[in-house]
């Protein structure tokens, strides 16, 4: 039998912030975790002739959990916050 939910498509996830230094994204996911926020990293890609090498991803967190990932990250620190960039979007794909 099938229920109700399993034909729904549910998209509550937010952009939360984008990050480039691969230290800084290591403390933003201890931070989360910590928390106990359930979050997903999604990876740019570069293009062809992109001047940057730096790889850099972006946080997604479900739009409930927006602010206790904020504040989890505001705990970081300055110097750790300065290197980050905040989105605040919804996402555009569906999973």
């Amino acid at each position: 039998m099938e229920s109700k939910f399993s034909k729904v498509k549910v998209n509550n996830e937010i952009e939360l912030c984008r990050v480039s230094d691969m230290k800084v994204k290591a403390m933003v996911e201890r931070a989360l975790l910590e928390a106990r926020i359930s979050y997903f990293i999604k990876w740019e890609k570069q293009g062809l002739f992109s001047s940057s090498k730096k790889q850099s991803c972006i946080f997604q967190v479900n739009e409930w959990q927006r602010e206790l990932a904020e504040q989890a990250i505001a705990n970081l620190g300055d110097e750790a916050e300065s290197k980050i960039k905040y989105i605040m979007k919804k996402t555009d794909t569906l999973f």
